[in-house]
């Protein structure tokens, strides 16, 4: 895997990608909190004349706290509503410091870092292919499957660097866009950052599993890529309203897919939110791992 130029090659997009989204992430913050220091001047401005505020600046007040409101209820993950396509927005409250665990939080809800490990995760899996090498080895094992493991062992040592190379690349990045570098509450940090990290890897199995039994590089990319994108979201929601039709009421599936534990999954993790989700994660491991390794036992390559 080392060996590997496009994982190097996929790395350095990574990092300079989340370079570029740190300073996005600044001109956001920064318009955000410079309407939030113009909504206290208001309120403070109104309580020392002691006036009441004039109707267009209350409504500016009004549109401002359903706005606060909306992005508490995003760092809640309510997945009442699940947009399709990516989106990162910092949960950081105005007037306070933008942690490395608020931007890491902000990007893997979004599956930024998902994005690259499954393009470097169908590579890996469709690369022994394309060169003939299964071909040549194959028929020297008797448990081909066995071949399936390693690469799941080679792709989680692949997730598990990646992520904390760039959580630790993200305190550079900090300093650079927001000239300060704090890590944020470490009792949060640490939960969270295991089971996203569980999650990721769990997404990237899927992904080599849909590459190994497609066997097409441009398919398989294709549907990876879609699956970050929230496609899926489309075929929930019909599940959804099926099940409620049969009586399943309030019934979500996304709850019970990895994607959607990666965005449910709140920044101050409970017990119950990391037991959960690594049992969806633990679950989808096992599955994809014994589908991929049975198709490819059975295949005739």
């Amino acid at each position: 895997m080392f060996r590997t130029k496009s994982m190097y090659v996929i790395w350095i997009i990574l990092l300079a990608s989340a370079l570029l989204t740190s300073f996005l992430s600044k001109i956001d913050y920064d318009a955000v909190n410079k309407e939030w220091e113009r909504q206290q001047a208001v309120e403070s401005q109104a309580d020392t004349d002691g006036q009441t505020v004039d109707v267009v600046n209350a409504q500016d007040i009004e549109e401002q706290q359903a706005d606060n409101s909306n992005k508490e209820q995003l760092s809640q993950q309510n997945t009442d509503n699940v947009n399709i396509g990516m989106s990162v927005e910092l949960p950081t409250e105005p007037g306070k410091k933008v942690t490395v665990m608020d931007v890491f939080f902000s990007n893997a809800q979004g599956k930024f870092y998902a994005l690259f490990l499954v393009i470097f995760a169908v590579m890996f899996a469709t690369a022994d292919i394309k060169s003939g090498y299964i071909k040549n080895i194959g028929g020297q094992v008797s448990q081909r499957g066995m071949l399936i493991v390693s690469r799941a062992v080679a792709l989680a040592l692949f997730t598990a660097i990646t992520f904390a190379g760039i959580f630790v690349f993200q305190a550079a990045a900090n300093m650079l866009a927001f000239k300060c570098v704090v890590w944020g509450n470490w009792k949060e940090i640490i939960p969270y950052f295991l089971t996203e990290l569980m999650l990721h890897y769990a997404f990237v199995l899927i992904c080599m599993a849909i590459a190994v039994i497609i066997k097409n590089n441009v398919i398989s990319m294709t549907l990876s890529v879609c699956l970050t994108m929230n496609i899926m979201s489309i075929v929930y929601a019909l599940i959804d309203y099926v099940g409620n039709r049969v009586g399943l009421h309030n019934f979500n599936i996304y709850k019970y897919t990895v994607t959607g534990r990666m965005a449910m999954l709140p920044m101050n993790a409970g017990r119950d939110d990391v037991i959960s989700s690594m049992c969806v994660a633990a679950t989808f491991i096992v599955i994809m791992l014994s589908l991929s390794s049975y198709i490819f036992q059975k295949r005739d390559i």
